[in-house]
């Protein structure tokens, strides 16, 4: 374990990792093999730093056989700004490691050699990993970015199938590119994407549910831009909360379908009503205080009876 900022990080270390340490050791690579991961392990504690500076909450820090990953308790629940900052930080090491690489060799500590192959795997970790493929960082720069201009949940579809469909792609690689056999590391690689972008996946949901829920608790809202938005009436809740930007703190113009204005709801009372009242089925005109649509709205009582939250 690592203490850091006051607390514990707990340090995991995956037992493949030293099946690849054995191999090199094996193969006559044990050094350069050794290198790879102690700039993986600088490029997480970037992440690491930039995580503990703006007040995420850090669960451990792994080395995989392939790489290194940072798992945090912030998913779905931080701005943009934050997930881009935390995003670049661990790339952003390396450009301080190949200019430690070059004093070393201007100060006769290195070979010419040896520094041209640490700055080389230096850019070849700091370029993969900036690859849109989630959870690599590019990926999550680019969902965070999307979710200024589109959608939350749009921006979690997205991306996750880009990064299914370019894993994909560095799978075929992996045994197109090479005139004989296969690029096992490679191929190792791309599977280990595609497998964490299958998962993510299949957890979009909860991902979802946990911005909603921190978005309900104003936990999100108190720097985003304000924006008015036209929905119909005839929305039901869980419909008009998949519009949700992720930062933009919306007022909703409620519209029937002649397009004649009945009202605003604003963000705080749909998302009381549909995340902490579990009204996902109510339409968005039965939140106005009058309506046009010939009957008053539910009762303050029905409102308040406990529903079961279901999948957004």
């Amino acid at each position: 374990m690592n203490r850091a900022g006051g607390k514990w990080v707990r340090f995991q270390i995956h037992p493949l990792f030293w099946l690849v340490i054995g191999s090199g050791v094996w193969t006559g690579y044990f050094i350069e093999l050794l290198t790879l991961f102690v700039v993986v392990l600088v490029h997480e504690l970037g992440h690491l730093a930039a995580a503990r500076a703006v007040g995420w909450r850090i669960g451990s820090l792994e080395l995989l056989p392939f790489g290194g990953v940072l798992r945090v308790d912030e998913w779905g629940t931080a701005p943009a700004r934050d997930e881009v900052v935390v995003a670049l930080a661990g790339p952003f090491q390396h450009l301080f490691m190949i200019l430690f690489s070059l004093l070393f060799y201007r100060a006769g500590f290195w070979s010419e050699h040896w520094t041209g192959y640490f700055i080389q795997a230096n850019c070849m970790i700091a370029g993969f990993n900036l690859l849109p493929i989630y959870p690599l960082d590019g990926g999550k720069v680019l969902q965070a970015t999307m979710s200024y201009f589109f959608p939350y949940r749009l921006c979690i579809t997205f991306t996750l199938l880009l990064g299914m469909g370019l894993s994909a792609c560095l799978l075929a690689c992996a045994f197109i590119l090479p005139e004989s056999g296969v690029w096992i590391h490679l191929a190792g690689i791309a599977l280990f994407l595609l497998f964490s972008n299958i998962m993510a996946w299949r957890q979009k949901n909860f991902q979802y549910i946990r911005f909603l829920l921190s978005r309900a608790g104003n936990r999100t809202t108190k720097a985003g831009r304000r924006r008015k938005r036209s929905v119909q009436g005839d929305l039901t809740l869980k419909g008009a909360v998949k519009q949700l930007y992720k930062e933009t703190v919306h007022e909703w113009e409620v519209r029937d379908r002649h397009g004649r204005v009945l009202g605003s709801v604003s963000e705080q009372l749909l998302l009381d009503a549909c995340v902490n009242k579990g009204l996902h089925h109510l339409k968005v005109k039965e939140l106005l205080p009058k309506s046009d649509w010939g009957r008053p709205i539910h009762t303050p009582r029905k409102i308040g009876h406990t529903y079961h939250r279901k999948s957004f």
